[in-house]
Formats: C-alpha cells, structure tokens, sequence
C-alpha cells in the first residue's frame, strides 16, 4: 500500500478506539504511562545523578539556568508539534492544525483519514528527532547544573511524548492492519478499521 491517507472514510470501516485528550475515561491509559513515567524519569534522575552530585550542583546553581530551561522546554513544545506537522504535511500535503489548549498542545490534519504507516511515522518523529537531541546534550554537557537542567528537559520530553507513544502504541499491538485508518483532529483521535 503506498497510499498516505484518503480524503473520505472508506466504506467497510468501523470505529474501533478512540483517544480524546478531554475525555477521562478515553486518555486514562495516556494519563497514567504520563504519571508513571514522570515518576520513574525523575526518580532516576534523582538518585541516579542528582543526589551523588548534589554539592556540585548546588555550586553551580544559576536563576539564569533555570529561566532558560523554562524557555527552552515552551520552545520544545512548539518545535515537537511542528515536527509532527511537518511529517503530516510532507506526507499528505493536507492542511494541519496547530493549536495548544490545556492539557494539550496538538497538531492534527482534521480533514482526512491517516493511513496506520503514515500515523506511526508521524507518531515517533519528535520522540526520536527530540530524544536524539537531547540525550546527545546530556551527554555532552560538562556543568553538573546545566547537566541537570538539560536531564530534566529530557525527561520533560519523554512525559511530552507519552501521548504519541500511546497512540504508537495502540497502532503496534492493538491495531495491526496496515489498512487500518486514524483521524487526527489534534486533542482527537479515531482510529477505524475494516468491519
């Protein structure tokens, strides 16, 4: 299949999940990987590095760092969705919707039916692109404090991308059929197969 999306649901398809960001019930599996993998990131993050560095840290401390963290992490939002948009309209050259209204930042292509490839693509790019970035920095970084502010951005991303991790996830091990069809209107999203 070589096809990215369909302008119009095919006929033959259900409604099989749906995930909606406003929604409890619909986002309950979202919210609790987000809570249990902000639990584990910082904690790991914690112990792991913080507590045995704790005196260099605290020597470096910086208000400045921790402002730039701040804009960093609000420019990281941005940067993530677009990349997904970016994906979405390399692949479909369909109209995307950008927006961010509390708990999400989103972006979409409301006006058509993404094919499950199309979705997964578009799914892991941040998370990649993003965690590749960022690992790299953490890595690299000298400066126990700048360490430490570039590791919580790290784990921020990661807790940013349960969302497309859950929705990969549904793709990969609930929704197997390549034909399997997903509707992205942002904070929504519907996934339909065959009947």
């Amino acid at each position: 299949m070589n096809k990215f999306f369909e302008k119009e649901l095919p006929e033959g398809y259900v409604e099989a999940f749906v995930v909606d960001a406003y929604d409890k019930e619909s986002s309950k599996g979202m919210r609790i990987g987000a809570l249990v993998t902000a639990v584990v990131t910082f904690n790991m993050i914690l112990f792991l590095y913080a507590i045995p560095r704790w005196s260099e840290i605290i020597a470096g401390f910086s208000i400045i760092g921790c402002l730039e963290l701040v804009a960093t992490y609000v420019l990281y939002i941005s940067m993530h969705e677009l990349t997904h948009g970016a994906v979405y309209k390399l692949l479909t050259k369909q109209r995307i919707l950008l927006g961010f209204d509390p708990p999400a930042a989103y972006c979409g292509v409301p006006d058509i039916y993404v094919y499950r490839l199309t979705s997964l693509i578009s799914l892991f790019a941040p998370f990649t692109i993003f965690g590749i970035l960022f690992l790299t920095m953490t890595i690299l970084t000298a400066d126990p404090f700048a360490k430490l502010l570039v590791m919580i951005l790290l784990a921020l991303h990661v807790i940013g991308c349960v969302g497309d991790l859950y929705g990969a996830w549904i793709l990969l091990f609930k929704l197997k059929d390549p034909a399997t069809l997903r509707k992205d209107t942002g904070p929504k999203q519907i996934y339909y197969t065959k009947g």
